[in-house]
């Protein structure tokens, strides 16, 4: 587990932004085209660059448990198979038989080799073609032309991180720069899954992302759910990885108050119900990390600008089968943020859609207060190789070119 001292510091932060009445600031209001949520060129160059060209977080080491186990992955229109050998790797395939390209395996689960379902071809964990069915009368070929697509692959802090053609590159330390070591102390991979939701919204991709990425919103649209826990507009914003395009933000608890009247050196593991830590990890990654449990959102654009696919997967830090490190029911849990997402803030995110696809809405502003939002659409423009020109503030005018 991560060590106190370092959110003690966090703690401090936001002990002093909430007596002041303030909250980490970008230098000022940032007002875009909001054509970055509609126009279709660009959103046909986000899948192209953005998701084809940069690594993937796939999946916790966890869902790959033991020697023998697969894990799918078709949430980027490749079908990508995980493999953990029996020395303990892992490797990323593409889930297609070498012979005539037939998906090997569907879901997760263990297996002692790969078996192509059309014609039986075998191979071994580590992608070589072992076993071609009669081959005395399919004819001599060399095996070693047929081992299967290998993917780029690393798991490193608990993560597996994969691309999605052969000449992505994967580094886990590049990805988390500075923030690595807080990573490696969280071990994500030392969880339990919990359950699986999935979301296909009509709204763009980065529209639904917005909604994890600022507390502005949180006393107004979580006022009957989180807004009589949260201290709302108020965040410590950190950026980390290349060139600060990941970011952490922590949001305290009306409940952090309290620590002001306990020495520092008594502060313990429960400082961590006094805050919650959202991390954005580019390009489409939401992890909300606990003692008790991690909160794991996908988010992936989907046939046209206005649609979007969410996957939300659940882990929990468990001592036993049936409750969290904190007592607490992992499932009930793991329903309660389906609901807060799907009722809060998924439901104003398509409403926003709605209104931008009437084309009457020409800009969208992010506040000072709001610095991870700027932080995180200037990646993606510099991830597309596209600066638009920023709107001036105050002022009605054409959309600026992207």
């Amino acid at each position: 587990m991560e060590n106190l001292n370092v959110y003690k510091d966090l703690i401090k932060r936001m002990l002093t932004m909430v007596d002041a009445g303030v909250t980490d600031s970008a230098p000022a209001a940032y007002r875009q085209p909001s054509s970055v949520y509609t126009d279709p060129a660009l959103f046909a160059r986000e899948k192209a660059t953005i998701f084809k060209d940069e690594p993937q977080l796939v999946c916790f080491s966890s869902d790959l448990p033991e020697k023998g186990s697969y894990f799918t992955f078709d949430d980027l229109d490749v079908p990508v198979l995980l493999t953990r050998d029996n020395d303990g790797k892992v490797h990323a395939f593409l889930n297609a038989c070498t012979h005539r390209a037939a998906r090997l395996k569907e879901g997760c689960g263990k297996t002692a080799s790969l078996s192509c379902p059309y014609h039986n071809w075998g191979f071994d964990l580590k992608g070589k073609l072992r076993a071609v069915w009669e081959e005395k009368s399919f004819g001599a070929i060399d095996k070693s032309l047929y081992d299967l697509v290998r993917l780029p692959v690393e798991e490193k802090y608990g993560m597996i991180f994969a691309g999605m053609h052969p000449d992505v590159k994967v580094s886990v330390d590049e990805i988390l720069g500075h923030m690595a070591p807080v990573f490696e102390r969280w071990d994500l991979g030392a969880t339990r899954f919990v359950d699986q939701h999935e979301w296909k919204l009509k709204t763009n991709w980065k529209l639904a992302l917005d909604t994890f990425c600022e507390g502005y919103h949180f006393l107004a649209l979580h006022k009957n759910t989180l807004g009589g826990i949260s201290i709302g507009n108020t965040s410590a914003f950190d950026t980390f990885g290349p060139e600060g395009r990941n970011h952490r933000l922590a949001f305290p608890n009306e409940s952090i108050k309290r620590l002001k009247e306990i020495p520092e050196a008594e502060w313990g593991m429960d400082i961590f119900n006094d805050f919650q830590l959202v991390h954005f990890i580019y390009p489409n990654i939401s992890l909300l990390v606990s003692p008790v449990s991690i909160e794991f959102f996908k988010l992936y654009p989907g046939e046209n600008p206005g649609e979007h696919r969410t996957v939300f997967r659940s882990y929990v830090r468990s001592t036993n089968d049936e409750k969290g490190w904190d007592g607490n029911d992992p499932q009930a849990h793991f329903e309660f943020i389906c609901k807060v997402v799907d009722e809060e803030d998924y439901w104003v995110s398509a409403n926003v859609m709605k209104n931008l696809n009437a084309g009457m809405i020409n800009f969208s502003t992010f506040g000072a207060n709001e610095p991870a939002l700027q932080n995180m659409h200037k990646a993606f423009l510099r991830g597309i190789g596209t600066t638009p020109e920023e709107a001036p503030l105050g002022k009605v005018g054409a959309v600026a070119s992207c």
